[in-house]
């Protein structure tokens, strides 16, 4: 049978960690006139490329099938897994969409999960995802973020989620998912419009773009000079932390263990970015923090690369912050004067409780 002949099937992927909700607003997208497939992971967190292939498969075999398939993708399916095995059919299919859904009434609670999923890598090894971590690259890499379960938030609440969000993915569209019976209202404290209330039929203006979804996350754009969120609240800030000094490994987890962890700060949601850290020199890592997960992977620069950032690139998304307070405390973890003069050689020898790097583990 020759494909050709048929349109190409257009493909809407929904994600999100709270199932009811995003079951529901996968629902909504399909109607009546496309096809419905969920995959439904187990908490090993291995990759979704098989279901993706299997569903996209089976509905363009089908002669009668719709041309347009939802895909309900498990709480543990990462986005950027899923995006990959979509744009591996794009002779037979396009993706249209990433629509993500959160339960605002657990989205702060999501955001600090400090529960971890499993799966074994290439090596054989076992490798934690922190829950947390998946919520916010759910958010971070969506087109379309679908607001639902706002029963007992208050306005003045919404009106910061909705401000975090924006500012975690300035890029993504929101929508407000609405009971049927409820009339629309409006949020007080938002500067911007939050979206459009109508009925999830459309969810961009445009089509799925694979450059603004790798450059989506409000970390990423922020270190572009790109970070302008669509709406705003003043309780929520995004700040970025320079510095051309080296981190002390012990000193940078007793502050996000310390202060930062318990809110002294304020409430730091999420920071991600470029380190560099003494113990490491000769090569540029990439630091993810979110809840109370910590994370350092390495990168492909080595830090003599002519390209490769310089030092210390955070950025740091959070709520009531003290900007001034986080950027010495920060400041605080890098070298002082005598440890930069006493060199690499010395660093070596400072504690270092990160994962250990391997040579083939790189961002």
């Amino acid at each position: 049978m020759t494909r050709t002949s048929a349109p190409l099937l257009t493909v809407t992927l929904v994600l999100g960690t709270c199932p009811p909700e995003r079951r529901t607003v996968a629902r909504q997208i399909t109607g009546s006139s496309s096809a419905l497939v969920s995959i439904e992971r187990s908490d090993l967190g291995e990759s979704a490329h098989a279901e993706v292939d299997d569903a996209i498969e089976a509905i363009v075999r089908h002669p009668l099938a719709p041309r347009h398939l939802v895909l309900d993708c498990g709480s543990t399916v990462r986005p950027v897994d899923a995006v990959s095995a979509v744009l591996g059919h794009q002779d037979e299919a396009f993706l249209d969409a990433v629509v993500t859904v959160v339960d605002a009434a657990h989205l702060l609670r999501d955001l600090h999960d400090d529960e971890y999923v499993t799966h074994e890598d290439d090596d054989g090894d076992t490798v934690y995802t922190a829950r947390s971590m998946i919520t916010v690259e759910h958010i971070e890499y969506a087109d379309t973020i679908a607001v639902a379960g706002r029963r007992g938030v208050t306005h003045a609440q919404l009106a910061v989620l909705l401000a975090l969000l924006s500012h975690l993915n300035p890029t993504a569209l929101t929508r407000l998912v609405e009971p049927v019976a409820t009339r629309p209202r409006a949020t007080p404290g938002v500067s911007a419009t939050a979206g459009s209330r109508q009925p999830l039929a459309r969810y961009r203006d445009s089509p799925f773009d694979l450059e603004r979804f790798t450059t989506s996350p409000g970390w990423i754009a922020m270190l572009n000079g790109e970070h302008r969120p669509w709406v705003d609240h003043e309780r929520v800030t995004t700040l970025r932390f320079e510095s051309p000094r080296p981190m002390h490994p012990e000193r940078l987890l007793a502050c996000f263990d310390g202060p930062i962890e318990s809110g002294d700060l304020g409430q730091v949601i999420r920071t991600a970015g470029f380190l560099a850290l003494a113990t490491r020199a000769s090569r540029v890592g990439v630091f993810q923090h979110v809840g109370s997960m910590i994370d350092l992977e390495p990168t492909s620069f080595e830090t003599s690369d002519p390209g490769a950032p310089l030092g210390q690139e955070l950025v740091i998304t959070g709520i009531d912050l003290d900007e001034a307070a986080i950027t010495a405390a920060l400041h605080g973890c890098t070298l002082t004067d005598a440890e930069l003069l006493a060199g690499p050689a010395a660093w070596a020898r400072y504690p270092d409780a990160f994962t250990p790097w391997s040579s083939t583990h790189e961002h």
